[in-house]
């Protein structure tokens, strides 16, 4: 059962979050959109979230200090990265610093779906996801 709680989009180029918006609304998800962290911790702070998609490259910010952010300011809320290396040392990288999973940009549907899907079995069986 997917939850009521919107998921954050936090990614600094248009195209790839309008993108992943569309995926999540598909889903019957609602979205809210940032293109900073400094963005995105001001929406944490007004509303809570089920999911997180965040961009490596943000430009206020490195990967390993957003997802740090991110975990603290969320309770443990999934973080899935937004990356233009479709690279398996990136995917890696993502995933020790704390990363749920790692999607190659541009988002395509199906994968983009299935992790989605696969954070919020996680939240639903009360599986708090635990950072590295």
């Amino acid at each position: 059962m997917l939850s009521a709680l919107p998921v954050l989009i936090i990614c600094s180029n248009s195209a790839d979050s309008n993108k992943a918006a569309q995926i999540v609304r598909d889903m019957s998800l609602q979205s809210v959109v940032c293109s900073s962290l400094t963005d995105a911790r001001s929406q944490i702070g007004r509303r809570a979230f089920q999911l997180v998609f965040c961009d490596d490259n943000l430009p206020d910010c490195n990967l390993r200090t957003s997802l740090r952010v991110l975990a603290s300011a969320t309770g443990g809320v999934p973080v899935v990265v937004l990356s233009h290396l479709a690279d398996w040392d990136a995917y890696m990288k993502a995933l020790g610093a704390g990363a749920f999973d790692y999607i190659a940009c541009p988002p395509e549907p199906i994968e983009t779906e299935r992790i989605v899907r696969l954070a919020l079995l996680n939240l639903d069986d009360n599986v708090p996801f635990s950072p590295r």
